[in-house]
């Protein structure tokens, strides 16, 4: 949860000067008129041994103390404020100083007004620089912390929803590979009564053509034995 800029904390305007003491001069009164410090990071691109960029930061930027073997000093400055600038000589320039500011956003508060001359190391201007510090210093945490947990909670739903996908695939291959028992018993006794009404009906039919056999049977007997009482009688 990125903070908003603070509206006071205008950048430097970019412009060309003729040397970087004189660009380094005039960025650093603009910012600390507006409240921060503006301070060189790093030389690079050397030429004829001499650096022709510096890359500025503000002076509560920079990678924040950390370590798990000491406590933390809460007054520490460093705030990790993205805010960052380069000076570059340029030959089409005549070899001289562009300033273009590459991140205007700050995370923190302007500083106090400076004191008067003479009084800034006095216990009242070193207690509220202190405590400004530590201002600062605990919204940057709180902020942090809470982007840090919006990426867990993330994470954790993620894995729920992968986990629940996961599990319907189961139920599913585990619904197709065992039908529910009513439907298998349906099936079974289904076919079981097909398969005895079959065979009671072959038993019906071969029962009813054996009784009539029988009788046609009788029929003949009867026929003779009418011929044989009809010659006696003659």
């Amino acid at each position: 949860m990125p903070q908003s800029p603070a509206p006071t904390l205008l950048p430097p305007p970019e412009g060309i000067y003729r040397s970087f003491e004189d660009l380094l001069t005039t960025v650093q009164q603009f910012a600390k008129e507006q409240g921060y410090g503006v301070v060189k990071l790093r030389a690079s691109n050397y030429r004829d041994g001499k650096p022709t960029r510096y890359d500025l930061v503000c002076d509560r930027g920079g990678v924040k103390y950390s370590s798990t073997a000491k406590k933390r000093n809460p007054s520490t400055r460093k705030v990790d404020c993205p805010w960052r600038a380069k000076a570059v000589c340029e030959v089409q320039l005549s070899n001289q100083w562009r300033f273009a500011v590459q991140e205007q956003r700050h995370n923190h508060e302007p500083r106090l007004p400076a004191v008067p001359p003479g009084q800034e190391n006095t216990p009242l201007a070193q207690t509220m620089r202190t405590l400004m510090n530590k201002i600062d210093r605990l919204s940057h945490d709180v902020s942090h912390g809470f982007s840090h947990l919006e990426t867990r909670l993330d994470g954790l739903e993620k894995r729920l929803e992968a986990m629940e996908q996961s599990q319907n695939n189961r139920n599913i291959m585990n619904a197709m590979a065992n039908p529910p028992l009513d439907s298998r018993l349906t099936n079974m006794d289904t076919s079981r009564m097909n398969n005895m009404d079959a065979r009671v009906g072959a038993m019906e039919r071969a029962d009813m053509m054996n009784r009539a056999n029988g009788m046609d049977h009788m029929t003949g007997m009867d026929d003779v034995e009418a011929r044989l009482l009809s010659t006696s009688v003659m």
